[in-house]
């Protein structure tokens, strides 16, 4: 007889955020890019006791507000991934006091509150008129087909299928950015990340297999057009989310989190560092390291959107992008693209200001989706959009990485009459 331990929801977070804090205490901290920004601060990555111990108070007054909501719901979801992306690993930092300021762990607060109470508005979104699953799988289908012809006539002859054992990719990147223009430029993420996985999402509802074929090689397709892995990735989600209620989602990531981050850290001890340095540094604290920067850089240095919205009426002050600006000068890359989601954004753009801005809108963003009755099957295309938010500046994710798409989808397409 098998005994099955069924743990809450509580102890899958504490045990998450307890082994967090030692793969950052013991191997995150002591990562040479940490080490090298500490040495520009002319500080250390050090740990206080009381930062150790206000930041688990603080970790347990935000999982108090998450098991208020309704754990059935759309936002209860978004919200545990936000706590698991961007609350935790910034309230772990936080314990290095030298380098982690008070007004970034105030930002990172004002994004979890700000999304909870949002969560609580109700709009009554019913009487917008939506496709039926039938309607919305042909006209999906048909944008597919005719917006991939431009990809092929400009991209096909150069398509090369080592790309699919993930060989040549940097060469085909840099082959596929020369020959590039607008239309592929605006267009790629929305393929990519909404059009086509919705479209496998509904043949999959109508159990026309047929065309969930069809929409999987699409994907491989504009994988071979960009070689970016991000898509074989959407691949994996898509199917993963079509399955899982949210109920149990933010359950599932918590515990094959945990066991990795066991694994990880084991392997660790036997110097072999690919897994957490692939996984947690890059997804989990990376961005945590890069509003780091973001807040030392600017400072009564802003942007006011200069690169963006406000370009004809603002000169923007340097030669290359801002994330290029951040990679040349925490990193010594030029080349490195630094960018960062909403608070580095935000604070970028306009200071406390701007991050509030930035919050603000996000927030408002999902509880719109919120009020729509997502059902959970879809919630793989959030997936990717809430990764862009938390690593992409707030107009490169609606306009450019489908945000707006994707809001219009929702209405239009995704949502159901009944709760």
């Amino acid at each position: 007889m098998i005994l099955k331990i069924k743990l809450s929801h509580k102890i899958y977070f504490t045990l998450y955020y307890v082994l967090l804090l030692v793969l950052y205490l013991f191997e995150v901290k002591e990562y040479y890019y940490w080490r090298y920004i500490s040495f520009l601060k002319d500080t250390v990555y050090d740990i206080s006791t009381l930062r150790l111990i206000l930041g688990f108070l603080i970790f347990r007054l935000n999982l108090l507000f998450l098991e208020k909501l309704d754990k059935t719901k759309f936002y209860y979801a978004i919200i545990s991934i936000i706590f698991i992306l961007v609350t935790i690993p910034s309230l772990i930092a936080f314990s290095s006091a030298n380098m982690y300021p008070y007004k970034l762990l105030f930002f990172h607060q004002l994004f979890f509150f700000s999304l909870y109470y949002f969560s609580k508005i109700k709009v009554n979104l019913s009487r917008i008129p939506r496709f039926n699953k039938n309607q919305s799988l042909y006209i999906l289908l048909f944008v597919i087909v005719v917006g991939t012809l431009p990809y092929i006539m400009i991209y096909g002859p150069h398509i090369n299928l080592n790309n699919l054992l993930l060989m040549d990719v940097y060469q085909t990147r840099a082959l596929m950015s020369r020959l590039s223009n607008p239309y592929f430029g605006y267009t790629y993420s929305p393929f990519t990340k909404i059009i086509i996985p919705l479209f496998i999402i509904f043949s999959l509802e109508a159990k026309n297999y047929l065309f969930t074929f069809f929409g999987v090689l699409f994907l491989l397709l504009f994988y071979l057009f960009g070689a970016h892995k991000t898509v074989y990735l959407g691949i994996v989600i898509v199917f993963i989310f079509y399955k899982l209620s949210y109920s149990n989602l933010s359950v599932k990531v918590l515990k094959y989190s945990n066991i990795l981050i066991v694994v990880s850290t084991i392997l660790a001890l036997f110097l072999v560092d690919d897994l957490w340095i692939l996984i947690f540094r890059r997804l989990h604290f990376v961005p945590t390291l890069l509003d780091i920067c973001y807040l030392d850089f600017f400072e009564n240095n802003y942007l006011y959107w200069s690169e963006s919205i406000f370009k004809s009426f603002v000169k923007y002050p340097y030669d290359m992008n801002h994330a290029n600006v951040i990679g040349e000068y925490y990193f010594k890359k030029s080349d490195m693209g630094a960018n960062n989601g909403l608070i580095s954004d935000g604070y970028m753009n306009m200071g406390s200001i701007g991050v509030f801005v930035n919050v603000i809108l996000v927030s408002i963003y999902f509880m719109i989706i919120n009020n729509l009755n997502v059902p959970s099957r879809y919630f793989g295309l959030f997936f990717l959009t809430l990764i862009s938010f938390i690593s992409s500046s707030m107009f490169t994710v609606l306009f450019t990485h489908g945000g707006i798409i994707l809001l219009l989808t929702v209405i239009f397409f995704m949502n159901e009459k009944e709760p």
